[in-house]
């Protein structure tokens, strides 16, 4: 027996609390209180905003200072530490103010479309996926991703607690004695609120973007199971026996089942003899109407698949428009990062530094090249998903009605094998290519520095 239509439920639940902690997106605490202090909530959200950005503003400024003061000192090491943690918190404020402030329209637009429209299970047919899978690998793959990114960083506020020594997690100039009673606790709170936002908001911005193309790979594979089971649903509307019901199941099942056929769902299988009888059907009358035209009931069905599809494009072009500048310096950033992290954390090992430092530094390297390779990974992805609709269409009995449908299906077939790309700066796409291209680059340019520090 098939199972019932699956509840709509929220897609972004842990990736929005990312974003609640760095500010990035609005809690929207008006809504919560009652209407005559309904403004409060506003305040002390805004209140909370201004706060994280001072905290990130002044720790900027301070390793900038740093940066201009110690320019002459000849001590590279210092110098490209100092440059790792401006660049750092500099992105990290571009971050916050992109998502709240220069696109929280389309950023609350995207999320509210896919939670509302999103296509919870595939059509009636003799097999069914839903986006079960999807959802708990987008869950799972978030939360060891945010989890890392704030071990990651926060791990910095550990190194003074084992010195014993009254350090700063952040070496930075202080235009004040900042080892004195209570002004020490404050500036280590002060960049420990900054780390958590680093933290934050690079697992928030690479996250979202992990999100969103693991759940629009769930959409493809509901649409993927949809266009398979075509005829089936067909059959249905045009209440077909039994008997034909089951010689249609077993010439679909004559093919071999092929290898990765669905990026992350399980497809399950549907009792022919329940078909009729089942809950689905019940809550969806529409596959009631019944119709001895064949031609009438296929455009029908197929239309809801053209529109899932188009559904699904329309999303990732919302994606597209939202990320693409940022990955555009993103390239720059992290090819700026790996060679900077590489070579400090050479010449911390060489120099016989403690091993503390050591693991921090190897943390940020690790980080910074595992987010580069998620965004570009899942952007290869969703590339290769975009060209598999007129596959999926394929594993139908699709030669039994061909007179029929041949138009539609050719039209479609030809719609779906033009890929779609998530680009960076719409300049060149995010592949796995892309990624070994960046890193490439960044360890010619560590090379460049160590030939430059060996002149020194």
């Amino acid at each position: 027996m098939m199972e019932p239509i699956e509840e709509r439920r929220d897609l972004f639940q842990h990736i929005r609390l990312t974003m609640y902690s760095a500010a990035m997106y609005p809690m929207h605490l008006e809504r919560l209180l009652p209407q005559f202090i309904c403004g409060m909530g506003l305040i002390v959200e805004w209140l909370l905003e201004l706060f994280l950005y001072l905290v990130c503003i002044h720790i900027a400024v301070l390793y900038v200072c740093t940066l201009y003061l110690n320019f002459h000192s000849g001590d590279l090491e210092l110098l490209v530490n100092c440059m790792i943690q401006t660049i750092i918190y500099i992105w990290t404020i571009a971050m916050k103010v992109y998502f709240r402030r220069m696109r929280p329209s389309l950023l609350e637009e995207l999320v509210d479309s896919i939670n509302l429209k999103y296509r919870t299970r595939s059509a009636t047919g003799f097999t069914y996926v839903t986006m079960d899978q999807s959802l708990a690998m987008s869950n799972r793959w978030i939360k060891t991703y945010v989890y890392c990114c704030f071990v990651g960083t926060v791990f910095w506020l550990i190194l003074p607690i084992v010195y014993g020594d009254r350090s700063l997690p952040l070496a930075c100039w202080y235009p004040l004695d900042y080892k004195a009673p209570t002004i020490y606790e404050t500036i280590y709170f002060l960049q420990s609120v900054g780390q958590i936002q680093v933290a934050a908001a690079f697992s928030a911005s690479s996250g979202f973007h992990m999100v969103l193309a693991i759940l629009m790979s769930g959409q493809y594979d509901i649409l993927f199971c949809s266009l398979k089971n075509i005829l089936a649903t067909v059959a249905v509307r045009m209440g077909k026996s039994k008997e034909d019901l089951r010689k249609l199941r077993d010439l679909q099942e004559l093919r071999e089942p092929e290898i990765n056929e669905y990026y992350c769902a399980e497809e399950k299988t549907c009792d022919v003899e329940m078909l009729f009888h089942s809950n689905e059907i019940q809550e969806q009358p529409d596959l009631m109407t019944t119709s001895n035209n064949f031609h009438r009931s296929f455009r029908k069905t197929f239309k809801n698949c053209i529109e899932h599809h188009w559904y699904i494009l329309d999303c990732l072009k919302k994606m597209e428009t939202f990320y693409n500048p940022i990955w555009f310096f993103k390239t720059g950033e992290v090819m700026l990062l790996m060679c900077l992290v590489a070579f400090v954390s050479v010449k911390s090992t060489t120099a016989n530094s403690s091993f503390m430092k050591a693991v921090s530094l190897g943390q940020y390297l690790v980080l910074v090249a595992w987010e580069f390779l998620i965004i570009c990974y899942f952007g290869e992805i969703i590339y290769i998903n975009s060209l598999r609709c007129g596959d999926a269409i394929l594993r139908s009995p699709w030669y039994l009605q061909m007179r029929e449908m041949k138009n539609d299906f050719l039209m479609f077939i030809l719609r779906s094998y033009r890929p779609f790309k998530l680009t960076a700066g719409k300049m060149f796409s995010l592949n796995v290519d892309r990624f070994r291209g960046v890193m490439t680059t960044a360890f010619s340019f560590l090379t460049l520095l160590q030939k430059m520090d060996e002149r020194v």
